[in-house]
């Protein structure tokens, strides 16, 4: 059951705490028993973010956790989260315990490299799980973009997310609402236990695979072997963003082949 905590009346307001600040939460929803939508008002003094990058929260023993920002407005003045809140995951559940009880949470400024690229070919959003969130933001950010540029060549658009059953995806009525106002966009949701697969859609979906650009946002072992699968089709490394590249190097072939 889905149960939502609209904090309203908020001013935004922060106090610093080294590179912390106190931001307060405006919106808290429950998406499914095991996770939260947090809407967070953003302090006077945070620092921009882009869509594709995460932000730290903090408890105040010093424990922080990333999380994806999940939304874009060219003038957004709150940060969306999607978060897994089970009781094994300790500093997690504790965090949205905090949210909710208090209203508050101490948040780091924004981090990541992953950014939206000017089109040049067919996009490709991949998503894993609750990989949707980074997913979404590039998604607003890139369908945004397409309004304010409707002269502009539309290439195709592709949103792949898979998760272990259709159970565990959420908000599919707000991909439906961007289908329908963008018929370029093409939603493919795939089933993990079924054997779906990220490399083998985009192989059989995507024309003009070397002009396209692909973000991703799942476990390393799911996006190496995806990449490797898809260099075999004439791929560059640099056609695709993840922020894995960043925090877990390339392991070999015979530590691929064992994943998934």
């Amino acid at each position: 059951m889905s149960t939502s905590a609209a904090l309203s009346n908020i001013q935004f307001e922060s106090t610093l705490v080294g590179t912390r600040l106190f931001s307060k939460v405006t919106r808290f929803f429950w998406l499914k028993t095991d996770l939260v939508q947090v809407h967070l008002a953003m302090p006077v003094d945070f620092p921009y973010f882009y869509p594709g990058q995460y932000i730290e929260l903090a408890l105040e023993d010093g424990t922080s956790r990333p999380f994806s920002i999940a939304n874009y407005h060219p003038q957004a003045e709150e940060i969306e989260l999607h978060i897994e809140a089970r009781a094994e995951s300790q500093a997690t559940w504790r965090m949205v315990q905090q949210m909710q009880q208090f209203g508050k949470i101490r948040v780091y400024p924004a981090k990541g490299s992953v950014r939206l690229k000017p089109s040049i070919g067919p996009q490709v959003f991949l998503a894993a799980g609750t990989g949707f969130a980074q997913i979404k933001a590039l998604m607003e950010q890139y369908l945004f973009n397409r309004q304010q540029n409707s002269n502009v060549d539309e290439f195709p658009t592709y949103l792949i997310w898979g998760s272990e059953n259709p159970e565990q995806r959420y908000l599919e009525e707000l991909i439906e609402s961007w289908c329908q106002q963008h018929p370029s966009l093409r939603y493919l949701p795939l089933n993990w236990q079924a054997g779906d697969c990220w490399g083998e859609v985009v192989k059989a979906e995507v024309e003009h695979l070397s002009q396209c650009q692909i973000y991703a946002c799942g476990s390393p072992g799911r996006i190496y072997k995806t990449l490797e699968h898809l260099e075999k089709q004439g791929l560059k490394t640099t056609q695709m963003q993840s922020d894995v590249f960043s925090y877990a190097p390339r392991p070999p072939k015979q530590v691929l082949d064992n994943t998934m």
